[in-house]
């Protein structure tokens, strides 16, 4: 009898494994369909490594790891409104909202739209399944300097045309220029300015379309507005409204008309605004000179911008010093790799890499370097600066890896993925964030494993 109950038991436990073994297998079929999600956010925020649809197949791989150019594609049909009721339909879709980059990534996969690895087998699919949008040409840019790279997109733009353009080895779909300053949505960071983020040497690919809608006119980024007060050589108070574009280094002009009757007063203010995000430092000094006589009005203007990346600027003569990264996790947001040294001044030859929207969790920083901690202590050094802080996450329940508020068949996939993973991952290096391994830990044994598995099998099926 104890022989019949084991027997029985294990035959539940090899019918569990069998079913794991055919799920993990179709599992990202038609995973739009399994979890319908609300996409009418702006598209502005739309990324490719967004877990509602990150892990969607593309033909041996995922819109997460290659999925640049199939959510440009997204953002660019939104930004031109080309979405009609005959693409709606071709899509499976009701409504626009409905609409996102794991929408247009499932019909792709619908029409055998991609080839192994993930690049899109043909052109005129996207026509296909949006009649509004004809692809017109896969070419190269002639411009090899920024002034002559902005001026040959915004001839484009201004013929009509949307570019979705290759940099290093990354799309990104670009949204305007002013000046010699190009504006992208990147699908894999929030940067703005192309020249903030990417080197750009000219000769690139890009993919050109004609859409229902030309590409709309561009104004830059809202500005921040800060006040600084100062006292002038007669003991006057004097206030300063400095503005200062948010994501540009454009030099800033400002105006200050001043009219007397009665004295003779120089007068010299020195502003200084500073601004620190991660990425990016930008100072602005404006000086103004106005000399105040009877009857007199004298107007001068005299503005200087510069920008330095991780650096405290000051209007002083003391030397500029890099301050510290914040520890925390990092993910790689770029298809190119990011290499792992063994000293923190990052020399030599990396002794790993981490690959696009992989995790790293740094304990401690020097300068840019991150030390990153593996399983059996030192794990290597990382230069930080590549990389996008993660951001903060909300505790989850247990299994619900994509933080959706269930368990399902994409909760398993994931914790799939992960598992299958840990054999070709560099020590210290995740596909999970923090947040992710600790409710992967279904059974709280205080490790992701195959018995993890399991419960999350009982817990969708059951």
């Amino acid at each position: 009898m104890h022989t019949a109950n084991k027997n029985g038991i294990l035959k539940r436990l090899f019918s569990f494994l069998m079913a794991l073994t055919f799920i993990a297998g179709v599992i990202q079929l038609d995973p739009i369909k399994m979890k319908r999600t609300l996409a009418a956010e702006d598209y502005h925020t739309w990324r490719q490594m967004d877990p509602r649809w990150g892990s969607i197949s593309m033909n041996g791989t995922t819109v997460a790891s290659s999925g640049c150019l199939i959510t440009s594609l997204s953002i660019m049909a939104r930004a031109s409104d080309s979405l009609d009721d005959a693409a709606l339909e071709n899509l499976g879709i009701t409504s626009i909202d409905d609409f996102n980059p794991g929408v247009l990534a499932q019909a792709y996969n619908n029409r055998n739209g991609f080839n192994y690895g993930g690049a899109i087998a043909s052109w005129g699919t996207i026509s296909q399944i949006i009649p509004q949008i004809t692809f017109i040409k896969d070419s190269y840019l002639k411009s090899y300097t920024q002034a002559d790279i902005a001026a040959e997109l915004k001839s484009m733009m201004d013929q009509g045309y949307h570019v979705i353009l290759n940099v290093n080895w990354h799309w990104v779909y670009i949204e305007g220029v002013v000046g010699n300053d190009i504006y992208m949505i990147d699908p894999a960071c929030d940067t703005r300015l192309l020249y903030d983020y990417y080197t750009l040497f000219g000769g690139n690919e890009y993919w050109l379309m004609k859409c229902k809608n030309p590409p709309a006119p561009f104004t830059p980024p809202v500005s921040d507005v800060t006040t600084t007060t100062t006292t002038d050589v007669t003991g006057e108070i004097v206030t300063t409204d400095t503005t200062e574009t948010t994501e540009t280094t454009a030099t800033t002009y400002q105006e200050t008309t001043t009219t007397t009757t009665t004295k003779s007063v120089t007068q010299l203010t020195s502003t200084t605004t500073k601004k620190s995000t991660t990425d990016t430092t930008a100072t602005t000094t404006t000086k103004k000179s106005t000399t105040k006589s009877a009857s007199t009005t004298t107007t001068t203007k005299s503005a200087t911008t510069t920008a330095t990346k991780t650096t405290t600027a000051s209007s002083s003569s003391k030397p500029v010093t890099t301050t510290n990264m914040p520890a925390g996790e990092y993910y790689n947001p770029k298809a190119a790799e990011i290499g792992i040294y063994a000293s923190s001044d990052m020399s030599g030859k990396p002794i790993a890499f981490v690959r696009m929207t992989e995790v790293v969790d740094a304990l401690e920083c020097k300068g840019t370097a991150g030390h990153i901690a593996g399983s059996d202590g030192f794990a290597g050094w990382i230069d930080l600066s590549r990389m996008l802080p993660v951001r903060n996450e909300a505790a989850r329940e247990r299994g619900d890896i994509n933080g959706d508020k269930k368990i399902d068949m994409i909760d398993l996939g994931l914790l799939s993925d992960y598992l299958g993973s840990l054999d070709n991952m560099p020590d210290g290096v995740s596909i999970f964030t923090g947040c992710e391994k600790e409710a992967a830990d279904i059974n709280g044994d205080g490790k992701v494993s195959s018995g993890d598995v399991l419960v999350c099998l009982m817990l969708v099926c059951g």
